[in-house]
């Protein structure tokens, strides 16, 4: 009994020397601050000597910020008369006035807020205060005793965890932490850094006495209040969202399925091209095996070299078409040759009409996409996004140093930060000497009101240069006032004046993880105002152009010499895509001289020198290529009359298409015409002695009738496929395959008929023995030594290897060897189609030495962070309905699968969506600002309108906004949302109130004003970023997640609601992009409608031939397989312009292997016999007039674009030279196996 007496007093005495205060009330003021005064006393009822009024309303304050003073430690409401303080009523008023700031930025999560109030509180008021608090004194000029700086000791477990409680909070306008804005110029904001700042009276404009945070372990004298985590609540408190602490996050994981794969390949076509070779290598060894067995069998029968007419009833039609064709153009060269420059004509009319174009967004975005439809909506509504004019100095020639025990990059030299803010200063004084455009006419200022004074510093601008103050440099602070921005841009000291900060992630580049200290690189941006009307955007198209001026002139002659400069503007890549155009008709101009003196000289069987001019056809070159320009012209003048957009890239490429399809015809016809004269007595229709009219019109009527059907057949494919080619995506590309369509369709049309007339007149030159271009000179004899065979045709070299050719490929045992190569490189290239990368990188579209091809290489590589995103909702949701807000907000009791929450979770993983910044939500920073009375919303007491919350005037006072009820009183009412959401998107951020929404919303929510000035919202976007974008996979990966998240987003409103309200994700990039989603898709149902039509054409037009429809079709899929192996092989990426090559290899497979198809059915010679016959009549021919005459597609590979060295060079070579090798080597010898196999053989 007397050991428990003993223990009580002992306590007593122990709690009576503790229960004392160090502080109370304010006694001086030393430099502008109120300075507190030091005391040495016991706390004293706080409610003592207050009218009812006064002790209402501290009552109230301390209900509010401290409400655990007025109970005891069993949770009983104390007297008023027992609630002890060491801290007075003004006190109370004055530090819960000054808690309204971090109010609105930490209330968000109420165990966070508690946390960081309750240590204000104890540090004030606490009735022991003097055991944890001690101070230190000084004397004021009038002799007062004041406090100077204040040591207060928390226990280490309330630091850590109220830290803790508060870390992930996160403040919606920007998608920061809401700690960053509290740390000062800390590298890391940890507890430490937290504590200290919020007590730093040197660095924080808020702080008027020093306190120095001491973190200590033991309990006796220490604050150690347990902190409960942001996970857990205190008394009625709502739980923290899930946005402000994880812990409280449902579990969300994206499950990204795995890939199988075998040796680095897809499983799936390592299966298929396995099992592919081993059947198709078992069939070809079968049917080799009964050709010898056959052969062997019939090696004693007599052979049978009877000759007949194989020729079906069908083909017989089209040939009889043909030779009458031939028969009229022969006969009429004249009537021909003027019909074909009148139409020529009559299309000028069209080409004065053609529209040409450079703009991406034409050239690259399909008008009638989904994304392009969500771009005009996204316009429509809330006006286009901003462009951008950016400068990256990269610090090649600085070092990093080292102050103290921190080590900065190179961004961070004097020099670099000087050479930064001359060039911002040129960049500025743009336009000020000419009184032309300057950037404050066309920058981005979103807190300038319509038709208000254009002054620059509304301007945003986001660089370092926003971090020093009035950006003149001190050497000794300057590190210091960078490092304050860092972690808290949108603090007091670093906010501009157009509302916001300069994001460090968009002012420094050259860094890994978040270590900005390490950064080498310094970034300049100015969003620029874009506009939908071209006039609207001449004065920024000016601005711009004379920005890239200036920039051009600083790189070349006053840049500092440690200084890599990458800059551009919006206009940028439209102006490269434009200069490269024009410059690409030079290697292309080239390509067609060579092509051109190929065509002369080949296309005359030019004898020996003293004949060049009666053998050559130098006439009948040019004339076979005037009319492949025609075809162009009319194509162009058709384009013209339907206001088709064309781009000059179309205008470069397309002619080389054409020429080198079109001259093939013409070697065709040619030596179809000496092989007609050499063997006229071959045909029973041809009578000696018949006139000169009367044998050309037999030649050449015979010479269509041999050619006409397989140019029919070959160049109605290529139309086809091309045609097919117009349902592409890109808009160029479209373009591209129509005018192709209609230059092929034309050329057919000229060739059969103005061809024809061309090659009639020279024919009747070589009959009179007249020289090419001299047509008045005349030789008597055409061969002076050979008189007698004057009239037979000269055999080339090429026609002469034919017929051993043949009978070489066509050996049993070259046979089976070929189709095994073949067959193996085929099952190759499917094992490789899937490892094909999908896209089209944009640099590829500028030379490598362009100053656009740097800035977008700086982009990818400096750029911290990635391109905005808008996620835009469109209206139908009531936002006074708490149900319909709990589906977007992202604060106290929204929905886990609400709008911000869903984006947030998808941010959490990152490295698989590539979403890498929360959005900012307009409705839960209006929720924070509505709910801080006396701190943001005023209205003008004369007429109830808006008043900024800075404004002064004395009409100007506070709102009282009624809250709802919904969550006793968590959100505004009904009438309130509708009253106050206009004023809200109209104040303007401030120290005080930071929730202003002006700058960050005003163009983000639309809303309409009824006559009671009640507004109903209706479309409104979230805005939030993506990680930094590098390659095109990350482009399309960042596209498929956008539209994930926004169809679980639209999902979970209907689920929640039973409104179909849309969310679509927007980003500048997604109307280039999104067609990459189904770009496998697209491209293999046009490569199927393509073989279809080719399918359906040559069954046709053989007369149902399935053996040579089924040979040709066979080489046509093995030829596109293999190309997009080749793809594979050659890095070339899988998007609409590599399609439509591919579409364009099975047009050129058909040019290949349709002639010698076409010789093999009309052929007269026996079965065993018909392959190598037809190999001897058109081999030559493909390879003197196909593959040769595309030989200078080589000149392509040293195009001043990558796009056209990879996408017309590499494709079209690897085409010319798989579709010659395909064509004399593979069909042959596959036409011969079901030859043989059909005839028994």
């Amino acid at each position: 009994m007397k050991g428990t007496l003993l223990f009580l007093v002992i306590v007593c005495m122990w709690s009576s020397v503790y229960a004392r205060c160090s502080t109370r009330g304010d006694c001086a003021v030393i430099g502008g601050r109120l300075k507190p005064c030091p005391v040495d006393e016991e706390p004293k009822p706080i409610f003592d000597n207050l009218s009812p009024q006064e002790r209402h309303e501290l009552r109230e304050q301390i209900e509010r910020r401290c409400p655990h003073l007025l109970y005891d430690e069993n949770g009983n409401r104390l007297p008023d008369n027992q609630v002890m303080t060491c801290c007075d009523p003004v006190q109370v008023f004055r530090f819960s006035e000054s808690l309204n700031m971090g109010e609105g930025v930490l209330a968000r999560c109420p165990v966070c807020w508690r946390n960081f109030v309750r240590q204000i509180c104890e540090m004030n008021c606490s009735p022991d205060q003097a055991r944890f608090v001690n101070v230190t004194t000084n004397v004021s000029p009038d002799n007062i005793t004041y406090v100077e700086e204040i040591n207060y000791r928390l226990h280490h477990d309330f630091m850590i965890n109220s830290h803790k409680s508060c870390s992930e909070v996160m403040v919606p306008q920007s998608g920061m932490p809401a700690i960053n804005l509290m740390c000062g110029n800390a590298p890391v904001c940890d507890a430490d850094a937290w504590f200290g700042y919020t007590g730093d009276a040197t660095n924080n404009p808020f702080v008027d006495v020093q306190v120095n945070f001491i973190i200590t372990h033991t309990l006796e004298d220490s604050m150690n209040i347990y902190a409960p985590l942001c996970n857990e609540t205190i008394g009625d408190d709502i739980p923290c969202s899930c946005l402000d602490c994880t812990a409280n996050c449902p579990t969300s994981e994206i499950e990204v399925p795995s890939m199988c794969t075998v040796l680095s390949v897809n499983c799936i076509s390592f299966s298929v091209g396995i099992t592919f070779f081993v059947i198709s290598v078992i069939v070809f060894i079968i049917l080799a095996l009964l050709e010898v067995r056959r052969q062997r069998q019939s090696s004693g029968d007599t052979k049978n070299n009877e000759e007949k007419d194989n020729t079906n009833k069908l083909t017989k039609f089209f040939q009889n078409v043909f030779e009458k064709i031939g028969e009229f153009s022969a006969s009429n060269p004249i009537i021909m040759i003027m019909l074909t420059t009148w139409v020529v004509f009559a299309m000028t009319f069209g080409i004065i009409n053609i529209k040409l174009t450079a703009n991406p967004l034409e050239l690259w975005s399909d008008p009638d996409s989904v994304s392009r439809h969500e771009l005009n909506y996204f316009n429509s509504r809330f006006g286009p996004f901003y462009r951008a004019a950016q400068v990256y100095l990269t610090m090649k020639g600085l070092e990093p140093f080292q102050v103290g025990n921190v080590t900065y990059g190179p961004a961070f030299r004097v020099e670099a930060i000087q050479e930064l803010i001359k060039l911002e200063d040129a960049i500025l004084n743009i336009g000020r000497d000419d009184g032309t455009v300057k950037l404050e006419n066309v920058c981005y200022a979103p807190l300038r009101q319509p038709g208000a004074e254009q002054k620059l510093e509304d301007c945003v601008s986001m660089s370092v240069s926003a971090y020093i103050p009035n950006r003149i440099i001190n050497n000794n602070t300057y590190l210091n006032n960078v490092q304050n921005c860092l972690n808290n841009y949108l603090s007091p000291s670093c906010l501009q004046p157009w509302g916001g900060g300069a994001d460090p992630e968009l002012s420094f580049g050259g860094f890994e993880d978040d270590n900005f200290l390490a950064a080498d690189s310094l970034i300049i941006n100015y969003p620029i105002t874009n506009h939908l009307l071209e006039a609207d955007l001449e004065p920024v198209l000016d601005w711009e152009l004379k920005f890239l001026k200036l920039m051009e002139d600083y790189e070349r002659n006053w840049k500092a010499d440690f200084v890599d400069v990458a800059y551009g503007a919006e206009r940028s890549i439209e102006d490269e895509i434009q200069r490269v155009s024009e410059a690409e008709i030079v290697p292309i101009a080239i390509s067609y001289l060579l092509m051109f003196i190929y065509v002369i000289f080949a296309l005359g069987h030019i004898r020996r020198c003293s004949t060049f001019l009666l053998d050559s056809k130098i006439s009948v070159a040019i004339g076979s290529i005037l009319v492949v320009l025609a075809a162009l012209y009319c194509a162009m003048g058709i384009l013209g009359f339907v206001q088709v957009t064309i781009s000059l890239l179309a205008i470069n490429v397309i002619p080389f298409f054409v020429l080198s399809i079109g001259i093939d015809n013409v070697f065709l016809m040619v030596n179809s015409i000496h092989r007609i004269q050499s063997n006229l007595d071959k045909y029973s229709d041809y009578k000696e002695g018949m006139s000169f009219d009367k044998k050309r019109r037999f030649i050449f009527g015979k010479m269509m009738q041999s050619e006409g059907p397989s140019m029919f057949v070959s160049s109605i494919t290529q139309v086809t496929c091309f045609a097919v080619g117009t349902i592409a995506n890109f808009p160029a590309v479209r373009v591209f395959a129509l005018f192709a369509t209609i230059s092929l369709a034309f050329l057919f049309v000229f060739q059969i008929t103005t061809v024809v007339a061309i090659l009639s007149l020279d024919f009747k030159r070589c009959a009179q023995n007249r020289f090419d271009l001299f047509c008045c000179v005349q030789k008597k004899v055409l061969n002076d030594e050979e008189p007698l065979h004057s009239e037979i045709a000269h055999e080339g070299v090429t026609q002469k290897l034919m017929e051993p050719y043949a009978k070489f490929l066509l050996n049993w045992r070259v046979k089976i060897i070929v189709a095994i190569v073949f067959l193996a490189f085929m099952s190759i290239c499917t094992i490789l189609i899937p490892s094909i990368e999908v896209g089209l990188d944009q640099n590829l579209a500028v030379p490598p030495d362009s100053y656009v091809y740097k800035y977008l290489d700086a982009v990818n590589d400096i750029l911290r962070l990635g391109p905005p995103v808008f996620f835009v909702l469109k209206s139908g949701l009531n936002f006074t309905n708490p149900e319909h807000q709990n589906v977007v907000c992202g604060g106290q009791l929204c929905n886990d699968d609400s709008l911000t929450m869903q984006i947030f979770l998808a941010v959490q993983q990152k490295e698989i969506t590539y979403l890498g910044r929360i959005s900012n939500s307009w409705i839960d920073d209006f929720f924070d600002w509505s709910s801080l009375p006396g701190t943001c919303c005023k209205y003008n007491t004369t007429d109830g309108g808006f008043c900024s919350s800075m404004s002064s005037e004395p009409e100007c006072q506070f709102c009282t906004i009624p809250q709802g009820e919904f969550a006793n009183g968590l959100r505004p009412g009904t009438e309130a949302f509708q009253y106050y959401i206009p004023f809200f998107l109209q104040d303007t951020p401030t120290e005080t109130c930071n929730k202003g929404g002006l700058a960050s919303y005003y163009s983000n929510v639309n809303y309409v004003l009824d006559s009671e000035g009640r507004a109903t919202v209706h479309d409104s976007n979230f805005m939030a970023y993506h990680t930094n974008l590098k390659t095109s996979y990350d482009y399309i990966t960042a596209v498929k997640y956008g539209y994930e998240v926004s169809k679980n987003i639209t999902a979970a409103i209907h689920r929640h609601t039973g409104l179909d309200v849309e969310v679509f994700p927007y980003s500048v990039f997604y109307v280039y992009y999104a067609q990459y989603l189904t770009a496998w898709g697209d491209t293999f149902s046009s490569l199927a409608y393509c073989v279809l039509g080719a399918l359906l054409i040559n069954i046709v037009v053989t007369g149902f031939n399935f053996t040579i429809t089924l040979a040709t079709i066979f080489t046509v899929i093995m030829v596109v397989i293999d190309m997009m192996g080749i793809m594979y092989m050659w890095n070339i990426q899988m998007n609409a312009v590599s399609c439509i090559n591919l579409i364009v290899s099975i047009g050129i497979t058909v040019e290949f292997c349709s002639h010698l198809a076409y010789a093999y059915a009309t052929s007269s010679r026996p079965p065993d016999e018909r392959v190598a016959d037809a190999i001897k009549k058109v081999g030559a021919t493909i390879i003197t007039g196909i593959t040769f005459t595309n030989i200078p597609i080589i000149v392509l590979a040293f195009s001043y674009t990558e796009i056209i060295e990879i996408f017309f060079f590499r494709m079209l070579f690897s085409l010319v030279i798989l579709g010659c090798l395909h064509g004399m080597v593979f069909f042959p010898v596959l036409l011969s196996y079901l030859n043989n196999f059909k005839y028994k053989i």
